[in-house]
């Protein structure tokens, strides 16, 4: 039987800028991520196993590869303690593989950056017209693909690619050595040059990228070695928290809630209001009271009112203070704060009603992987059930 082994090195402690959520294998190189291409390898030469090795986030690694099943391929993860327990045969996957194996030099958290965004160079200039692909080629080098709009009056400068389902709007200018995530959105006159906009961000009017790596909020600047956290949502934000704010119906039904619910809020016996700093999912403090008494919707009657302020949902997980975000695991705090606040939760659903209880964390992060769809259904279903549960009784 023949087997591929790779060894997923680790670049963690270099990874000091950016501070990406992923192990460097799962890093996107063009419309997928590096390990991606290397299952591709294992394809095209006939391997009917892969192993991968990997001491930097193999659970990571792990579901990454469960979600490719299209491969076919028998597929092994085997933990390592660090990257020289790996056997000698194993290939580093720190390349794509039609490049030259000699191993690159990265020895500075800049080295690694610069080493990413030149991956991504040559995945665009390796591209052939005559490959299988659901891209569209508008000029030659320049791909968009499937569901993108690009404004009649944006310039495109090969090589470039723009992923599916973005928006690219009038006098942008794309390239060269630029690559647009899917589902992006670049406002007018926005330039992007040797730089790459993760998926799902948003890009305000007369936005300039050159060597620099956009995410959501966040924008690495590879040149200067800086990471800059962006708060104002008209420069830059990720596309989701653009559209996580209530709906004008949704701002309604709170208010008309709010204004329901008041009298049986501050008439409860034996009240109590306690406030807490929270930090919502643009990183903004949001000051919050909670009542001591009543069912659910009693006790966080305060918190209604950040919905029609745009602060909070119906549904959403539980806000935390700042020390809660911090006491997280790392990677599920990132994931955890891209997504938005609400009145009633997941955990709720299972009798955990306070961020700081010690399983909460682990709802919040089902209801954020599970996505809005499937666990806002269930708790529509369950909202009057939960907004009138005493957690005291």
């Amino acid at each position: 039987m023949k087997t591929l082994s790779l060894l997923a090195p680790d670049f963690s402690p270099l990874d000091t800028i950016w501070r990406n959520s992923l192990p460097f294998a799962l890093w996107p190189v063009g419309h997928q991520s590096l390990l991606a291409h290397w299952m591709d390898e294992a394809v095209r030469t006939g391997a009917e196993q892969v192993t991968i090795h990997a001491s930097d986030r193999p659970a990571e690694i792990r579901h990454h590869i469960e979600g490719g099943s299209y491969w076919s391929k028998k597929v092994t993860v085997i933990p390592l303690k660090n990257d020289a327990e790996a056997p000698a045969d194993a290939i580093r996957i720190d390349r794509l593989p039609w490049q030259q194996k000699e191993t690159p030099v990265i020895d500075s958290p800049v080295a690694l950056l610069a080493w990413w965004l030149d991956l991504q160079n040559a995945w665009l200039e390796n591209r052939s017209s005559h490959s299988v692909s659901v891209d569209e080629e508008r000029i030659p080098g320049a791909w968009v693909g499937p569901l993108a709009r690009v404004h009649p009056q944006a310039i495109l400068t090969p090589p470039c690619w723009i992923g599916a389902r973005a928006e690219i709007g009038a006098d942008c200018r794309i390239g060269p050595n630029a690559l647009i995530g899917a589902g992006s959105v670049l406002d007018r006159d926005v330039e992007v040059c040797d730089a790459v906009v993760m998926p799902d961000t948003y890009l305000g009017q007369n936005t300039r990228l050159n060597r620099s790596i956009a995410q959501g909020g966040i924008l690495v600047d590879v040149g200067r070695a800086c990471r800059v956290d962006i708060r104002e949502n008209f420069i830059m934000a990720p596309v989701s928290s653009r559209s996580q704010s209530a709906s004008v119906l949704e701002r309604t039904t709170a208010l008309a809630a709010w204004l329901l619910v008041a009298p049986f809020a501050l008439l409860w016996p034996r009240q109590k209001w306690e406030s807490i700093n929270t930090i919502d999912n643009k990183g903004d403090a949001v000051r919050l009271a909670t009542g001591s008494c009543g069912p659910l919707i009693v006790r966080r009657w305060p918190w209604i009112r950040q919905i029609f302020s745009g602060n909070m949902r119906w549904f959403g997980i539980l806000p935390r203070e700042e020390s809660g975000w911090e006491a997280l695991p790392p990677e599920t705090a990132e994931r955890l704060k891209s997504s938005p606040h609400g009145i009633l939760s997941w955990a709720d659903l299972h009798g955990c009603h306070d961020a700081a209880a010690a399983d909460e964390w682990i709802h919040a992060a089902y209801q954020v992987l599970q996505g809005d769809g499937a666990v806002k259904k269930v708790l529509r279903r369950n909202f009057f059930h939960l907004a009138l549960l005493d957690p005291s009784k």
